[in-house]
């Protein structure tokens, strides 16, 4: 099997813990973007990847590309451009404090990307899985009328979608997403979704008042409007401080809600990238024919161990992530 993933990847540029930017004087450099995460993530558990996008002609560019083929990922289809690449700035989070994210991607190598730069047919001609955000539909119409052929090429060469709505406020609007949005959804077989996006995005509302069971109607009423879906997810959080977190997987198919158990997360040292080593939870588990129940909790742990890694990355292996579902927390691997 074969995930291919369809979106920017940025220099990262974060603060020490306990600094604010207005404070530094220095910042820490890695790379970063959803769908780049996934992709490494999905790499260590074994699985082949490739990266679809574009980045600046220069020594940075050269870096991300020497960065992806660090983990095993396929960067034939990653163009080299004369557009620069995209940077954000991490305001770390402590205690009470949120983390911040300001973005520096206008006119980037990844936003620039249009149909004539990429043969959709070859790049995705080995292909199984495709996955992409909602933060590359916020990019540029460029893009989405790119995106909207390969999802054409997917479903009509059978190839399973992965749409993260994962919706920035800071790159466009409700209404902006709530267009693209619908245009998507009839393309995509797994679609990570929260009660937000339910009611933000697609307008859905309803007299429950228990998250799980509101949940659960929305995800009911998604896949009667799109009965192409046959997987939804999203995460819960019980948010005690920033470096204290309690993690669940919610995850629907079949009609079924199927919930993980609660993961406490003490220590936070990276909370960035955790949403999308869920997704890479997921989608391992899926493709791999594994019961709901797997999938949830493999999700839930993947996520979990994210966590304790600097980085927008999570770089743990198969066996870390089965140790914590089936073992739990404490034991040394010897």
């Amino acid at each position: 099997m074969k995930v291919a993933g369809f979106g920017e990847i940025m220099l990262r540029l974060s603060t020490d813990v306990g600094k604010m930017i207005l404070q530094s004087d220095r910042f820490n450099v890695n790379y970063g973007g959803g769908e780049a995460n996934v992709l490494i993530s999905l790499s260590h558990f074994g699985i082949d990847t490739k990266m679809i996008t574009s980045v600046s002609n220069d020594d940075i560019g050269k870096s991300i590309l020497r960065y992806l083929r660090s983990y095993d990922i396929d960067t034939e289809f990653v163009t080299l451009s004369d557009h620069r690449t995209g940077i954000y700035y991490l305001q770390v989070g402590s205690g009470i404090r949120s983390s911040k994210v300001i973005y520096d991607r206008d006119n980037s190598a990844f936003c620039n990307m249009k149909i004539v730069d990429i043969d959709i047919a070859k790049a995705l001609e080995d292909v199984d899985v495709f996955h992409f955000s909602g933060i590359t539909l916020a990019l540029s119409n460029d893009l989405r009328e790119l995106l909207m052929q390969m999802l054409a090429y997917c479903k009509e060469h059978n190839i399973m979608v992965s749409y993260d709505s994962n919706y920035r406020a800071k790159l466009w609007s409700l209404e902006e997403a709530r267009e693209a949005t619908l245009k998507v959804l009839p393309y995509v077989d797994i679609l990570s979704a929260g009660i937000l996006d339910a009611e933000n995005i697609l307008l859905m509302n309803c007299e429950l008042e228990d998250n799980h069971e509101k949940l659960k109607y929305y995800y009911d009423e998604i896949t009667k409007t799109y009965p192409n879906i046959k997987h939804i997810f999203s995460s819960h959080r019980d948010i005690e401080s920033s470096s204290v977190n309690k993690l669940q997987c919610n995850y629907y198919t079949d009609g079924i809600l199927y919930l993980s158990n609660k993961i406490n997360i003490d220590s936070i040292v990276d909370r960035v990238g955790g949403g999308d080593a869920l997704s890479a939870g997921i989608i391992y588990s899926i493709i791999n024919n594994k019961d709901p129940k797997y999938v949830c909790e493999f999700a839930t742990c993947a996520s979990a161990l994210k966590h304790s890694i600097l980085g927008d990355a999570n770089l743990v292996e198969l066996s870390d992530v089965e140790r914590l579902m089936y073992e739990g927390v404490g034991k040394i691997a010897r």
